[in-house]
């Protein structure tokens, strides 16, 4: 089978078949607009509008095309925002890394794995682990644009930089396969670092490297549900919608996550251009509130207030 191919026009044709309302009848600004974002973008984001019947056929039931426009928009912000805080939490991360790493076992002793991990883990699986990541390391130590992991006194004789240099070469990813070896009280002495217990603060970077990668991926973010649903700071917790089993996996969960790190990141961290982005989305409607995982549209006046508990 063949893939249509269809025209602007036509395209903005099929989308007013389907329910999306035009306000104006410039039907070739419409078209062009869809053209310039894409067809398949803006289906992704009137996808939590619609609804399909027995024969196939999708319904928007009466989006405006208006408001389907302002969705795509404030996501690009909306994105582009967390992605902004997310960056300081991984800057922090691995500096308490490195910090923990240096300080009990010295510049180049990360590279004896079995200085720092869980030695509950099989001890073949232990050095596989050192192997492929000294491995990777060397590969990234060359491809580094950061001039001090090359110096003479930041390196061993075979090529590996210290701890403190070492950290800037990692992913997000990365650093936090290294947190999964880690052992209990090396991983307990981080996580309180960030106000949390060893579990939740698994949970949480899990859930701040899920968001940063779907930012980094321009996908659509105000819509996206998490996979492994993290549960919330209790600080938070009256301000997420519950569902089955707990509380709703929609984007609201990562952005009180996000909240709560920062403020043992930088407790000044303005979240001012986040509430906003999300107060134009939502925009006074609680059933838009609901659908991203807030309890309601009143709900995210808390991102400009301090932690409740300080």
């Amino acid at each position: 089978m063949k893939p249509e191919k269809l025209t602007p026009e036509e395209q903005r044709s099929r989308f007013e078949r389907r329910g999306i309302y035009f306000p104006t009848r410039d039907h070739e600004r419409d078209a062009n607009k869809i053209q310039e974002i894409g067809y398949y973008k803006l289906k992704e984001f009137a996808y939590p509008f619609s609804t399909t019947d027995t024969s196939g056929e999708i319904s928007y039931h009466g989006l405006k095309f208006n408001r389907l426009l302002v969705r795509y928009y404030q996501d690009k912000n909306f994105r582009i925002f967390m992605l902004h805080g997310i960056e300081d939490i991984e800057v922090r991360l691995n500096s308490v890394v490195a910090y923990r790493l240096g300080y009990k076992y010295g510049g180049f002793g990360y590279l004896d794995f079995k200085n720092w991990v869980d030695r509950n883990r099989p001890r073949f699986e232990i050095e596989k682990e050192q192997f492929y990541f000294k491995k990777g390391l060397l590969s990234k130590v060359k491809r580094s644009s950061l001039p001090d992991i090359k110096k003479p006194s930041n390196i061993n004789s075979d090529g590996f930089p210290t701890v403190w240099t070492m950290v800037d070469a990692l992913t997000f990813g990365d650093t936090l396969h290294l947190i999964d070896l880690m052992s209990p009280g090396n991983l307990r002495a981080i996580s309180a670092k960030f106000g949390c217990t060893s579990t939740e603060f698994v949970s949480w970077m899990g859930c701040m490297n899920f968001i940063r990668n779907a930012c980094v991926h321009n996908s659509d973010l105000i819509d996206i549900k998490l996979k492994t649903k993290p549960t919330p700071p209790d600080v938070y917790k009256d301000s997420i919608q519950t569902a089955p089993g707990g509380y709703s996996n929609g984007i609201a969960i990562a952005v009180y996550i996000l909240k709560y790190l920062m403020h043992f990141v930088n407790p000044n961290y303005n979240f001012h251009n986040i509430k906003e982005t999300l107060g134009n989305i939502i925009g006074g409607d609680d059933s838009v509130a609901n659908a991203l995982g807030f309890a309601s549209h009143e709900s995210t006046a808390l991102l400009r207030e301090p932690l409740l508990d300080d």
